[in-house]
């Protein structure tokens, strides 16, 4: 038995606690904060190059510290993604979970013995080769421009639908932005960012200036970080804390000179607690923002159903800083004229429904077709 935990590769997160040793065989896991004020994204890789003759059949995996999370979370619904080189990813079963004497909590699973290399996430990864992926699906509907540099030197791309130019009279075209993944660990807004833009490529509106910045914090998403300092008091403050929040910043200034900005999305994931569908994450803000705001959650909730939609829809933030819904709205609302909705997303269910890339995908389409079908 010569297991080996990988962990070297874009997105990747783990913190090995314990390897598997003959003659059992088990793995004990965390993830790793990176330096940030949250650990919860996992991802890694294992694999055996000398396995045992006959190999065991299955190997533990026992989660730890996934009840130091901020929040009340609901291990049940911790439902990791699993695959084999080459194949589908597939949700593993709810946790087995034992107490320790202290209280803490220990979640296990049993996954069949890794003798071909295997994958194991917290949720469905998403990266540049998904997201080149859609790029493809949209035959060349997006153009993906580069905006400037991120904090680590890294290009920062924004895609756009070559709607708009300079001008803000009547005939300018409205106005979207969508954002994902400001926190690097939240990979539902990605899938379902990526349901919105293809389904806008199909629809191929000529009256909307649509840009979007896939991944936000770049560095954050390839180091594996779950959440970082990429928060409400470092980008979208005067001046932002963030190199990131300088150039994002800078993009919705041309975006806004180039049309009616209508609305800022920004796609993120709710914690393990929130299993009851999607919502939006509000905090306090100015009347006209508030009334275009309702108006905006209103037709998102029809287009979501119950499918999806969470109920409540709209749910005060508990935490500006985490989410950064106060910063962006209070942004968006000064700097661009219209309201920012953040859209938070189960990692695992949504009531009913187990979240795999294509019921996300699903709920973007919706989310994408109701912004049309506005006006």
């Amino acid at each position: 038995m010569a297991i080996r935990v990988l962990n070297r590769f874009p997105g990747a997160n783990v913190r090995v606690l314990s390897t598997p040793q003959a003659p059992t065989a088990e793995l004990v896991f965390a993830p790793d904060p990176h330096g940030g004020p949250a650990a919860l994204w996992f991802y890694f890789r294992i694999e055996d190059s000398d396995p045992p003759v006959p190999a065991p059949e299955a190997m533990a995996l026992t989660l730890r510290f996934f009840d130091v999370y901020p929040g009340k979370m609901n291990p049940e619904d911790c439902r990791p993604v699993i695959r084999e080189t080459g194949k589908s990813w597939n949700r593993l079963r709810a946790p087995t979970v034992t107490t320790l004497d202290d209280g803490q909590a220990l979640l296990h699973w049993t996954i069949p013995y890794p003798a071909a290399r295997v994958e194991l996430a917290l949720c469905h990864p998403y990266g540049r080769d998904e997201l080149d992926v859609m790029l493809q699906r949209a035959k060349g509907y997006w153009r993906e421009e580069c905006i400037g540099l991120t904090q680590g030197g890294r290009l920062l791309t924004r895609l756009d639908n070559r709607v708009g130019g300079k001008g803000k009279g009547t005939t300018a075209p409205r106005g979207l932005y969508l954002l994902a993944r400001q926190h690097p660990g939240e990979t539902p807004g990605s899938w379902i960012l990526d349901g919105m833009l293809e389904t806008l490529s199909r629809a191929r509106p000529a009256n909307w200036c649509i840009w979007s910045t896939p991944f936000a914090n770049l560095d954050g998403v390839i180091a594996g970080d779950h959440a970082g300092d990429f928060t409400a008091g470092r980008v979208w403050t005067k001046p932002p804390m963030r190199y990131e929040g300088v150039v994002l910043q800078a993009d919705m200034s041309r975006w806004a000179e180039r049309c009616r900005p209508e609305l800022i999305v920004d796609l993120q994931a709710a914690g393990i607690r929130d299993n009851d569908g999607i919502h939006v994450s509000v905090d306090s803000a100015a009347p006209d923002a508030e009334r275009n705001r309702l108006a905006w959650t209103h037709i998102m909730q029809q287009a979501l159903g119950p499918e999806f939609a969470a109920d409540p829809f709209i749910r005060m933030t508990e935490n500006t800083q985490g989410t950064g819904a106060a910063g962006l709205s209070e942004y968006a609302h000064k700097a661009c004229g219209c309201c920012a909705l953040t859209i938070m997303t189960p990692y695992t269910v949504c009531r009913e429904t187990l979240m795999t890339p294509k019921q996300y995908r699903e709920a973007g389409r919706r989310l994408a077709q109701a912004i049309l079908t506005r006006w």
